[in-house]
């Protein structure tokens, strides 16, 4: 009986078992069918495998970089100031910008890309984020005046044309009469009175007047006294130096920035030269106007000691 048992027991469990087998292979099938018709919706059908290709299409090339702004526009600066030159571009992906400039028919490398090929150092390329690129001149001159262009290295390139236009102020200095000078003759004890005007009048500029490179401003107690005051369209500045004594003699400048001066050579006189050119001026004046008399007067007035 036991043996009859065990032999039934071991059939039923490989029969048990072979069901099991052939579940897993209906079910595996079922996968199958349903991922390859593309989940369980019955409306959605599994697509055809083909060997043809898609069509080949062109694409459309990139969009060139191009400039933002005005065209052959105009800078003005006061000389002395920094010219900035904008150059704005769009797209410029692998190109390069660059600056250069014209005069007449010479063509003038400034700058390529983020470097500058000028000897001159006032010229720099600055950057500004994200697409300006602005040259820039320091100190400006009017030899700096002219035109200048910004260009894209596409084929052909691509170029936008700025004038730049340097205001220069005249400038002179005047005697107490009003007539220009670069040479002034004092007496000892007289009062030296020059006047400095500029025309027009620099916007960020003052007026200073220097002696030597010295900077003079009023000082009460060596009687030096500056007046500085506009006048029409432009800017008057005075200098006055009282009870001047030879220590007084000298260059004198007047300037209105960096590239804007000018200067005189002032003679304070004493003993016989100083009386010798009194009696073609008036009191305290100048001989400014003739410095060839005041250069005779000296030689005669030289003679004259040397014979006694």
């Amino acid at each position: 009986v036991s043996v009859c048992v065990s032999v039934t027991g071991q059939h039923s469990h490989y029969r048990h078992r072979g069901k099991m087998k052939h579940a897993v292979v209906e079910l595996l099938s079922l996968t199958g069918l349903v991922f390859g018709a593309g989940g369980f919706a019955p409306s959605i059908e599994a697509p055809l495998v083909t060997t043809e290709q898609s069509p080949v299409t062109s694409e459309s090339p990139a969009v060139p970089p191009t400039f933002l702004g005005r065209h052959n526009a105009t800078v003005t600066v006061h000389a002395g100031d920094t010219a900035a030159l904008a150059c704005y571009v769009l797209r410029l992906g692998d190109k390069t910008v660059s600056w250069a400039k014209r005069r007449g028919g010479e063509f003038h490398i400034i700058t390529i890309g983020y470097h500058t090929y000028h000897n001159d150092n006032r010229y720099t390329l600055s950057y500004e984020y994200p697409n300006n690129w602005k040259l820039q001149i320091r100190y400006a001159q009017k030899r700096d005046e002219g035109l200048y262009e910004c260009q894209i290295s596409t084929h052909p390139p691509q170029i936008m044309r700025v004038y730049l236009s340097v205001s220069v102020p005249e400038i002179e200095i005047r005697d107490p009469r009003g007539a220009a000078v670069t040479e002034a003759y004092y007496r000892v004890d007289s009062t030296v009175g020059l006047q400095c005007v500029v025309t027009p009048a620099p916007p960020t500029r003052p007026v200073r007047w220097s002696r030597t490179h010295h900077p003079l401003t009023t000082q009460p107690e060596r009687g030096i006294r500056v007046d500085t005051s506009l006048m029409g369209a432009g800017l008057s500045s005075w200098l006055h130096i009282a009870r001047a004594s030879v220590r007084d003699s000298g260059n004198y400048t007047c300037s209105a920035g960096d590239a804007v001066n000018t200067s005189v050579r002032v003679h304070v006189l004493d003993g016989e030269s100083s009386a010798a050119m009194q009696h073609s001026t008036t009191d305290g004046g100048t001989l400014a106007d003739c410095p060839s008399l005041a250069l005779l007067a000296l030689l005669a007035s030289s003679l004259i000691l040397a014979a006694s």
